[in-house]
């Protein structure tokens, strides 16, 4: 698997990199430009951000297929987010615990004191009514006072001078639970934040394993070599030895800082966190800053993706125990048409008709995975075993096709919701509704509803009558 600066190179070799040498503006005008370039396919490197000192890199992992590159697979191999799942999978079963290095390329250049600046760093301010600039391609590391174990996550961080920021902590972030102890327990807290990292680290870090497995060690597993750590320059943390940058501080929780940033989901997030004190920051000799476009966006939603898998599973394994009729399962994330919330479509072998249903009620409250289905999930849809659950179009097909009965549908009108529903913000209880549907044939009319295919369909090849 590649590094971080050899999948830089990869893209460079393919010509996938487009090079803005031209002094961009890191308010609005950098975000702009990103945007248009992802959307076109391509990844980046701003070389004159105006006020900075580093250059500006990403859209590295803006479709699927990039992940193929990372792992250099075969162009013919097949490759979907179920095989990059699996990689991720194998990663958590057999871990490969980091090596601790006496010294790395991120400790090439070391500022403390007055010689902090934040400012020297392009960080973006990315949308109208975002309270500032944003930090977004960091992994966050912080140290579990349950387990004493070392938390890696992803985390944006607001830019509130040039010394201090705030690091943000979601409800389903294993750092809110850790903010919460050392807010109550009065000690002091240490956080790092690591800017162009491993991507190894990177899918670690977003794809939650569990808690008995640590991040660093499932990036090794990717890597299939130990990952190599360095020690903090002013606390116990470990941190990457080769990353490009390192920022690290203290906790202020005597000061809560409110924030919003457009998000995954096409919407503003509000949140408050606590205060970040830098107290250092080292890097490499020619740094390269690596920032995630954020909103609905390529590169941050296929990232984001990655978080699913995890989640994924969990479900199945809980679901598949009751319904062995379960086929293969589904979690659909895609801020484009479902906004912050999550579907889940499932595969059946149905023996009677009243299966799907008590399977739409099962799976609404399951707790599987780190959050409840109904708290993320406002959509499940149960279809039969010729219906793609990995084509949208498909599923569609199936519920405007197989449904004709008012019983096939199933509403919850209040469920708790999670905070990135917005709408339901303003609602007592932030509730809102969730659906279920049967989008399954019902058993006699089988054989009315038969799609016709052609025989040996997947057997012919054009290029053998070309």
């Amino acid at each position: 698997m590649r590094d971080f600066r050899s999948y830089m190179a990869l893209l460079e070799e393919r010509g996938d990199v487009v090079h803005v040498t031209k002094e961009v503006d890191p308010k609005f005008e950098l975000a702009a430009l990103m945007c248009k370039i992802e959307n076109a396919g391509k990844a980046y490197a701003f070389e004159n951000v105006k006020g900075a000192q580093f250059p500006l890199v990403g859209g590295h992992f803006t479709s699927l297929e990039r992940y193929k590159d990372l792992h250099d697979i075969p162009k013919d191999q097949p490759f979907s987010r179920l095989e990059h799942a699996k990689i991720l999978e194998r990663a958590v079963a057999e871990p490969l615990e980091p090596k601790i290095m006496n010294t790395g390329a991120v400790k090439d250049v070391i500022k403390v004191g007055d010689a902090i600046n934040l400012s020297e760093l392009p960080i973006p301010t990315f949308f109208e009514d975002d309270s500032g600039a944003f930090i977004t391609g960091a992994v966050g590391i912080s140290r579990n006072p349950a387990t004493g174990e070392l938390n890696v996550g992803t985390y944006r961080s607001l830019k509130l001078d040039d010394q201090t920021l705030t690091v943000n902590a979601s409800t389903m972030s294993d750092l809110r639970s850790i903010y919460n102890h050392h807010r109550d327990s009065g000690e002091e807290m240490h956080l790092a934040l690591a800017i162009g990292v491993d991507p190894a680290l990177l899918m670690a870090a977003v794809g939650k394993p569990p808690a008995t497995v640590s991040e660093f060690g499932v990036a090794g597993g990717l890597r299939e070599e130990p990952l190599a750590l360095v020690k903090a320059e002013h606390s116990d943390l470990l941190v990457p030895a080769d990353a490009e940058i390192i920022i690290e501080g203290v906790i202020d929780f005597s000061q809560e800082i409110e924030h919003t940033l457009g998000e995954f989901a096409g919407q503003y997030g509000p949140e408050t966190n606590p205060l970040f004190r830098v107290t250092a920051i080292t890097h490499r000799k020619d740094p390269n800053f690596y920032c995630i476009l954020a909103g609905a966006n390529p590169e941050h939603n296929t990232v984001g993706s990655v978080a699913i898998y995890s989640a994924e599973k969990s479900i199945m394994e809980d679901l598949v125990k009751q319904f062995p009729i379960i086929k293969a399962l589904h979690v659909v994330i895609d801020a484009k048409v479902a906004g912050p919330m999550l579907q889940l479509f499932i595969q059946i072998d149905k023996k009677s008709d009243d299966e799907p249903m008590e399977l739409i009620k099962a799976a609404f409250e399951s707790t599987a995975g780190y959050l409840p289905v109904s708290l993320i999930f406002k959509r499940i849809v149960v279809v039969d075993g010729d219906i793609d659950i990995y084509n949208y179009n498909d599923v569609e097909w199936a519920i405007w096709s197989r449904v004709a009965d008012a019983s096939k549908i199933h509403l919850i009108p209040e469920a708790v919701s999670w905070e990135l529903e917005r709408s339901a913000a303003s609602k007592e209880g932030h509730k809102s509704f969730r659906i279920g549907i049967d989008a399954t044939m019902d058993l006699e009319d089988v054989d009315k509803l038969k799609r016709p295919i052609i025989p040996g369909f997947d057997d012919v090849r054009v290029e053998d009558f070309v």
